[in-house]
């Protein structure tokens, strides 16, 4: 998916002083924008440009509205200061997110009048001052496309699931807080799918994920193939429903199949599997963490993982998040390795589950929605090593604790990301809950 952006510039002539002189201006804002453009069409990542826009007069303020129509953002690169107030007028009319830039670290005064105009009238303006931060926009205004084209597919009860009581009260609190539409499918849909799975695709996966790991257990060999098995129902379910993201009330099936089978045939690695593959997919039918999963991963375009808030450590100013299943596999993505993970069995009930410590040092970012869709807990830090999971240091942690926490299950990304998810939440009607700087 690619934002699709209409550029243009805003023509004429400086007429009350230059014209008297008989001077031209040069460079006129056609000049400037060919010579910018080029380069921002190279260099900004998931934009489609369509071809630029000058407009001249008042008159032809009606061809940049109905270019607008079918875009889903306007650039505005160069203007004339004397028609700063057609140019803010056309930008007003256009309907659409607009993202005003001048030469890279330089405004203009001009822009800054417009700019300064649009945001009183309370339009949906954006300011880049640089290449790098109109990709920075484009990043945001992308993930909210792909946020209201998302389908997520619940499998079995969520309202409420069997261990998450924060979740939303309904399907419709997702649906109005976040466009998001919502499918739900049962325990007993993906069962039939389960035993009805093509063996040898499962005994080939399961291959897959034995020799890419770097440790295994004996007790993740028993169940390996029926947890592939698992990966391949969910994934087909994924298909059935053209849904683009997944939770699993995987407690539900826990119950079922400890009961019949004396084991649970868990979801866990199958579940890795698809974030590997950049499908949001968050187990206990927890909406809020998919959720979060979803805004993470459409803004850092790289997996985002799973895992529980678990041990504080004041003194140091972090917290550990981990203790889950598949918490982290290749936090790049696919393109790069699904590799050097631990495999063993999921707390002592059978099944598979996959564990990877993490280096020292890595910025991430931890995120997740509350119940209603209102908040965001939103905060980035650096690792510490373990052999499990993340220990993040995040600035001050009683703070973080005290007046940010929204849940158990907390979505991480690499890198620090705190600024444009912030920027979507402004988008979406959400608070971020940031917590306060401290230090470790």
């Amino acid at each position: 998916m690619e934002l699709i952006v209409q550029p243009v510039c805003f023509g004429g002539i400086d007429w009350q002083s230059r014209e008297k002189l008989e001077m031209e201006l040069r460079p006129t804002p056609l000049e400037v924008t060919h010579e910018r453009l080029p380069d921002l069409q190279k260099t900004i990542e998931g934009a489609q440009w369509r071809d630029l826009l000058e407009i001249n007069s008042p008159g032809e303020i009606q061809k940049l509205i109905h270019a607008a129509r079918d875009c889903d953002a306007v650039v505005a690169l160069a203007t004339e200061l004397l028609i700063v107030i057609e140019t803010a007028r056309a930008l007003d009319a256009v309907g659409v997110p607009v993202i005003i830039t001048g030469r890279e670290n330089y405004p203009g005064a001009f822009w800054a009048d417009v700019y300064g105009s649009m945001r009183a009238d309370g339009c949906d303006v954006y300011f880049a001052i640089n290449s790098a931060d109109l990709q920075s926009q484009v990043k945001v205004l992308l993930a909210q496309k792909m946020l209201h084209s998302t389908r997520a597919l619940v499998i079995g009860e969520a309202w409420p699931s069997f261990s998450q009581v924060g979740n939303p009260d309904s399907p419709r609190v997702v649906e109005d807080a976040l466009g998001v539409e919502i499918v739900q499918r049962s325990i007993e849909d993906l069962r039939e799918l389960w035993e009805g799975a093509d063996a040898s695709a499962a005994e080939e996966i399961a291959a897959q994920w034995l020799e890419k790991a770097a440790e295994v257990d004996e007790s993740a060999r028993r169940d390996i193939v029926e947890c592939a098995k698992m990966y391949l129902a969910m994934d087909a379910l994924l298909e059935e429903t053209e849904a683009n993201a997944l939770t699993v009330n995987c407690r539900a099936w826990d119950l079922l199949s400890c009961e019949e089978f004396g084991a649970f045939y868990s979801p866990c690695m199958g579940l890795t599997h698809l974030r590997w593959r950049r499908i949001p997919a968050a187990c206990e039918a927890d909406i809020c963490a998919l959720m979060s999963m979803c805004v993470l991963n459409y803004v850092t375009g790289t997996p985002a993982f799973l895992g529980n808030i678990a041990q504080i450590f004041p003194e140091r100013n972090s917290v550990r998040i981990g203790g889950h299943a598949a918490c982290t596999v290749d936090m790049e993505g696919e393109g790069g390795p699904l590799e050097g993970y631990r495999l063993r069995d999921y707390g002592g009930r059978g099944g598979l589950a996959s564990y990877l410590p993490i280096e020292a040092g890595q910025p991430v970012t931890i995120a997740r929605f509350d119940k209603r869709f209102e908040e965001l807990s939103l905060a980035a830090g650096k690792t510490n090593q373990t052999e499990q999971g993340f220990e993040v240091t995040l600035g001050d942690v009683s703070d973080f604790m005290h007046r940010c926490l929204t849940g158990d299950h907390y979505i991480v990304a690499y890198g620090d990301h705190v600024e444009p998810v912030s920027r979507l939440c402004g988008r979406l009607g959400v608070g971020p809950l940031i917590p306060a700087t401290g230090t470790a």
